[in-house]
């Protein structure tokens, strides 16, 4: 195997271990597909809360 394939694999490895982002293109879509999930998921329990707290419960 040439040693540069090996070092430059090892260093992408490090890179998506440090930063927690995979270096492969599916798993990248993958990783932002959970995220907007989160994203959304986090904006309606936002919404919920400012709903009750505004008063928009009340009758």
């Amino acid at each position: 195997m040439n040693p540069l394939k090996k070092a430059k694999r090892n260093m992408k490895r490090s890179v998506a271990k440090a930063t927690g982002i995979p270096t492969t293109k599916s798993g990248r879509k993958r990783k932002a597909d959970s995220m907007m999930g989160q994203v959304i998921v986090v904006f309606l329990i936002i919404g919920v809360i400012v709903y009750f707290f505004s008063g928009g419960s009340a009758a």
